[in-house]
């Protein structure tokens, strides 16, 4: 059936890759994945969404969820990985430093949001396909049809850019749109990040 889940993935799964950026989605088994938490969304309403930047090299690029790793996907006694673990393809045990913040403090406020990536794939250096780079002006272009139909499909309530590439994106793409930014939880961001985020969700809890 071609619902509007099916087409997004579908749009992931032809969305190019290059010798410095990576495509999960072409694996069934991480594309499959995502469809099961991008259903599972489907069927509840969603209140938060929080967009990262890019797919990374410990997280998305394993499991073809953004901030998640395959820690987040053995460990977290979050509702949907605690009901859908025997259903997800996992590699590996690492852990992804970012994926941990953004999921620890859902997580510990009792929210299931809805997590995306500004560019969808994973952008590497080049022949070092372990490694993150920030991604160019046309991936980010590259990344935007996507943006555009996940929060056309979800419809949160409220939209956090977690870092200014996210930031950047979601400025062009909805110039009306009301959303806020918070520090990118990477490279010393953590404190101000969970502060951040905090306020925002007390802001939506009062």
């Amino acid at each position: 059936m071609n619902t509007p889940i099916e087409s997004l993935l579908q749009a992931l799964a032809d969305t190019p890759a290059t010798k410095t950026l990576f495509n999960p989605f072409r694996d069934e088994r991480l594309a499959e994945n995502l469809r099961c938490y991008l259903n599972y969304l489907a069927a509840r309403p969603i209140t938060l969404a929080m967009i990262g930047e890019a797919a990374g090299h410990r997280g998305c690029a394993l499991t073809g969820m953004p901030f998640t790793s395959p820690e987040t996907l053995r460990d977290s006694q979050n509702d949907f990985f605690a009901t859908h673990r025997d259903r997800l393809y996992r590699q590996g045990d690492i852990h992804e430093q970012s994926g941990r913040f953004v999921w620890g403090v859902a997580d510990a406020q009792g929210v299931m949001p809805l997590v995306w990536n500004a560019l969808p794939l994973h952008p590497h250096l080049p022949g070092k396909p372990r490694t993150n780079r920030t991604p160019t002006k046309a991936e980010l272009e590259l990344g935007e049809p996507l943006l555009r139909q996940v929060l056309e499909i979800f419809r949160p309530k409220v939209i956090v850019a977690v870092g200014r590439k996210a930031q950047e994106s979601l400025g062009k793409l909805f110039p009306e749109l009301e959303f806020h930014t918070v520090r990118h939880p990477a490279m010393g961001g953590s404190n101000l990040f969970r502060s951040q985020m905090a306020d925002i969700l007390a802001d939506m809890a009062g």
